[in-house]
């Protein structure tokens, strides 16, 4: 005999495992609905923007809907059930596009889960979009969790969306009954924002060097890895989230570093590794594993020719590299595989490869060769002693 619902015999619907962190953050979130004025009992808020008002608000949001609207369709088909939805919305948390099971959007319509609509916790309380803005981390709200009664019968899990500024950009949200909670849903939206952060970072610099980064060799190129932006000087043009907690600095203020700044190595010098080369960061403790991407074949400044501007003079060079004419290549590993001399060089000989080369090509004029390698000229004075 078939269990009736809500009997003694009847399964019981799927819920959230207790964790006490995402109690105190329903807790916080259910202080700040009391601040704002809002009533548990009330009704949700039913108003949406006009219709051009929310053409103009996904005009002004479209390189984030380019990006998103494929994978709010792949994320949706990994959903394993029904009477659900997927939303993005804008920084405000204003619903810019939303796709799902026809008959959940037309309940769903009934407390304005639909475009148009603002779900900021001072409009719609406690729920996954706008405690995600308030929080700018993952977020799941399930059930009774909802401040407003109406909100009751949802479960949503929502994250945060960055630019290469770390600024918010929108929230991914999965919604849907109650009944249909998965343990791995939050993980998905969280795996969904990266995914449009990482496309629309390389929208955003197709024409700069990328710096892939991650603490193991193995996590470069994936959604994992930490990506900077690098101009031709090597300056951070930009970053994403990953970046700048493994480098333990704000995208503000990661955009203020170089590469020698960061790694006490030059983008000349990483131009040269055709491998993935570790690097002993400056500012962290450990070490991490970096991977050059060039939007261009590297060109060094010498090979580019002479720019508008005076070269000084030849700098005196140490005493230790005095004693020789010019700077002696350092001899390169031969590769077992196959006896190239060029291939899978350690980040040691291919870094004194390209000192030796910059030092030659610059005549002697440690400067030149400084600012061809894109280093200090103090740096380069510590790795010639250290060559020497």
């Amino acid at each position: 005999m078939p269990a009736v619902p809500n009997s003694p015999t009847a399964p019981s619907a799927p819920r959230p495992p207790l964790d006490v962190r995402h109690g105190h953050q329903i807790m916080a979130s259910h202080e700040r609905c009391r601040a704002f004025g809002l009533r548990s009992e009330a009704g949700a808020d039913l108003h949406r923007l006009a219709p051009s008002a929310l053409r103009d608000l996904q005009q002004r949001n479209a390189r984030l809907c380019a990006q998103a609207l494929p994978v709010m369709e792949l994320l949706y088909e990994q959903l394993m059930h029904g009477q659900s939805m997927v939303l993005l919305t804008d920084a405000s948390g204003c619903v810019l596009h939303a796709l799902g099971d026809p008959g959940f959007l037309q309940r769903a319509d009934q407390v304005a889960l639909a475009p148009g609509a603002l779900w900021a916790e001072a409009d719609k309380g406690t729920n996954a979009v706008g405690t995600a803005l308030m929080t700018e981390a993952p977020t799941l709200v399930h059930g009774q969790e909802h401040y407003l009664r109406a909100m009751h019968f949802l479960t949503c899990s929502a994250a945060p969306i960055f630019d290469h500024k770390g600024a918010l950009l929108g929230v991914i949200d999965v919604s849907g009954d109650k009944r249909s909670y998965h343990p791995h849903t939050l993980a998905l939206a969280g795996m969904s924002a990266r995914l449009i952060e990482a496309q629309c970072f390389a929208e955003q610099f197709r024409h700069s060097h990328r710096l892939h980064l991650h603490a193991l060799a193995s996590g470069l190129g994936t959604l994992a890895e930490g990506l900077l932006a690098l101009d031709d000087d090597g300056r951070v043009l930009g970053c994403n989230r990953q970046a700048a907690t493994l480098l333990g600095l704000t995208p503000m203020a990661l955009r203020r570093e170089t590469v020698s700044s960061l790694f006490d190595t030059g983008l000349g010098l990483l131009a040269t590794c055709t491998e993935p080369v570790c690097l002993q960061t400056r500012l962290a403790a450990a070490p991490c594993w970096a991977k050059l991407s060039l939007a261009r074949p590297w060109q060094s400044r010498s090979a580019a020719g002479p720019e508008p501007r005076h070269t000084p003079a030849p700098s005196p060079a140490p005493a230790a590299l005095a004693a020789t004419p010019a700077p002696v290549a350092v001899p390169a590993a031969p590769n077992r595989a196959t006896g190239s001399a060029t291939s899978h060089l350690s980040l040691r000989e291919a870094e004194q490869q390209a000192i030796a080369a910059a030092v030659q090509a610059a005549a002697g004029n440690l400067s030149e060769a400084a600012r061809q390698l894109g280093i200090g000229r103090s740096t380069l004075y510590r790795k010639l002693k250290t060559m020497a």
